[in-house]
C-alpha cells in the first residue's frame, strides 16, 4: 500500500510538472523572437587588399615638367601628417591652377603645423602649359587652404579669412575667420559652404571654447545659419543641408537623414551595412556610401536622394580612408588610395616611411560605378592635391615630376 502511494505521488508530480513546464514555456514564448525575424548568418570572408598597379591604364594626352616652377619632391617625413602641400585643380577645361610652396620668401621656416608658410600659384594655359598668370599666398597653416567653386572661381583660406577668385588670381574677401579654421565643407554645385572655427565664448584668454559652425552662401556672402556646439561633428552637404546617417536600432539597418539649411530633417533612404557607414555626396542627387556587406567586406553603395540604389560593388580594404573627389557635374568620382605594404599591427604606431608601398587613384563612372581610368602616382601625397577632374572629364595629376593630362572617354548616356 505505501509503494502504491509513493509510485501515485510521483505520477502527480511528474504531471504537474508539464503542466508547470507547458505554462512557463507559453510565457517564456511570447519574448522569444522567431526565427525569420533574424537576419541570415553569413560566413565572414577576409577582404581583397588594395593594389598598387603598376602603370596608368592609359597614356596621357599630354605633359607639362614643373621643375621651372619650382616644383622639388617633397621630404617622405611628412607622410601621415595629412599635410597639404600641393593644389591641383582645373578652372575650365583649357585651364589649370596649380600651387606649390614658395621657398626662401618667409624669413624662417619653422617645420611647425600652425605656421605661415607662403605659396606660388600658377595658372597653366592648355595645352602648351604656358603661365598665364600667376602670385603669392600667405596661408596660415599646412592644413587643406583651396577648394572649387562653379564657373572657373575658386576658394582660398589665407591670413585674412575665406576669399574668393578667379583665373585672374584676383581675390575677394567673403568670410573672415574670427577663430581658428578646423574644417569645411562645399556642396557638389560649389553654391554653399560649411566652415567650423574653434572660438572662446568671452572676450577673456582663459574662457572656454566652442565649435561655432556657419552655412555662407557664396554668390552672396550671406551666412545662413550659424550654430554652435561642444565638439565638431564634420557632415556632407548638398544644396539642401547636410547629411548624416542614423542606426536604425535593427541589426545593420541605417537611416540616411538630411537636415536642411531651413527646415526638419527628413529621412532620404536606408542602407545595410555591418560597419559604421561614411557618405559623401557626388552630386546634389547622387550619395556614396562606404560600408560593409553581411561577409564584413568593404563595399561601395550609391544611392539617389529619393532612395533608389543605383549600384553596389567591394571595394578594396584600405587601412587609411581613401580621398574622394567630384567634378561639378558629378558624372565621374575620384578615389585616391594608400597602399600599405601589410596590415599595420593592433596598438602600435605605423612607421609611414617604411609601411607604404605606393598611392593609386582611380576614376569611376558615377551611374554604374565602373572604373574607367586607374594609375600609381608619385611622391605620395596623403594630403591629396595631386589630382583633378574638369568638367568634361579631363584628368590631371601631379605625377613624377610633371602634371599629367588624360582625356577620359565620355560617360554612356543615361538608360531609361
Amino acid at each position: 500500500m505505501a509503494m502504491r502511494t509513493f509510485r501515485v505521488r510521483i505520477l502527480l508530480a511528474v504531471i504537474a510538472g508539464l503542466f508547470v513546464s507547458s505554462a512557463e514555456s507559453q510565457v517564456r514564448a511570447q519574448d522569444i523572437t522567431l526565427p525569420g525575424d533574424f537576419p541570415p548568418r553569413v560566413k565572414k570572408r577576409k577582404p581583397k587588399p588594395d593594389i598598387l598597379p603598376a602603370a596608368p591604364n592609359r597614356s596621357p594626352s599630354l605633359t607639362i615638367p614643373v621643375s621651372a616652377l619650382g616644383y622639388g619632391t617633397p621630404s617622405s617625413t611628412y607622410l601621415g601628417r595629412h599635410y597639404s602641400l600641393f593644389t591641383l585643380d582645373f578652372l575650365g577645361d583649357n585651364r589649370l591652377l596649380f600651387s606649390l610652396r614658395a621657398p626662401g620668401l618667409l624669413a624662417r621656416e619653422t617645420g611647425e603645423a600652425n605656421a605661415d608658410r607662403q605659396m606660388k600659384a600658377f595658372v597653366l594655359k592648355l595645352p602648351e602649359g604656358s603661365v598665364e598668370s600667376q602670385t603669392i599666398w600667405t596661408v596660415p597653416d599646412r592644413a587643406h587652404y583651396l577648394w572649387m567653386l562653379r564657373d572657373g572661381k575658386f576658394l582660398l583660406r589665407d591670413r585674412d579669412g575665406l576669399k574668393t577668385g578667379d583665373a585672374s588670381l584676383q581675390t575677394k574677401l567673403l568670410l573672415p575667420l574670427t577663430g581658428e579654421f578646423q574644417a569645411l565643407e562645399i556642396e557638389p554645385g560649389g553654391r554653399t559652404i560649411v566652415v567650423h572655427t574653434l572660438e572662446r565664448t568671452g572676450s577673456d584668454p582663459t574662457s572656454a571654447t566652442e565649435i561655432v559652425t556657419r552655412v555662407v552662401q557664396v554668390e552672396s556672402s550671406q551666412v545662413l545659419r550659424t550654430t554652435h556646439s561642444s565638439a565638431l561633428a564634420e557632415q556632407p552637404i548638398n544644396a539642401e543641408g547636410s547629411l548624416e546617417v542614423v542606426h536604425d536600432n535593427k541589426y545593420d539597418q541605417w537611416s540616411l537623414r538630411l537636415t536642411p539649411f531651413s527646415g526638419d530633417p527628413n529621412v532620404l533612404g536606408r542602407i545595410e551595412s555591418t560597419c559604421l557607414p561614411s557618405p559623401s555626396f557626388v552630386s546634389d542627387s547622387e550619395i556614396l556610401v562606404a560600408g560593409c556587406d553581411p561577409a564584413h567586406v568593404p563595399k561601395l553603395t550609391a544611392v539617389t536622394t529619393d532612395g533608389k540604389v543605383l549600384w553596389q560593388s567591394e571595394a578594396p580594404l584600405s587601412y587609411v580612408p581613401p580621398l574622394l573627389m567630384t567634378p561639378p557635374d558629378g558624372s565621374r568620382f575620384v578615389r585616391e588610395s594608400i597602399v600599405l605594404k601589410k596590415k599595420p599591427s593592433a596598438g602600435t604606431e605605423t612607421l609611414w616611411v617604411k609601411a607604404v608601398k605606393g598611392q593609386v587613384v582611380r576614376v569611376f563612372d558615377a551611374a554604374t560605378g565602373k572604373v574607367i581610368f586607374e594609375t600609381p602616382v608619385a611622391p605620395i601625397l596623403d594630403g591629396g592635391g595631386n589630382v583633378a577632374l574638369s568638367p568634361a572629364g579631363r584628368l590631371a595629376l601631379l605625377n613624377n615630376g610633371s602634371i599629367q593630362v588624360f582625356d577620359l572617354p565620355s560617360p554612356p548616356p543615361p538608360s531609361n
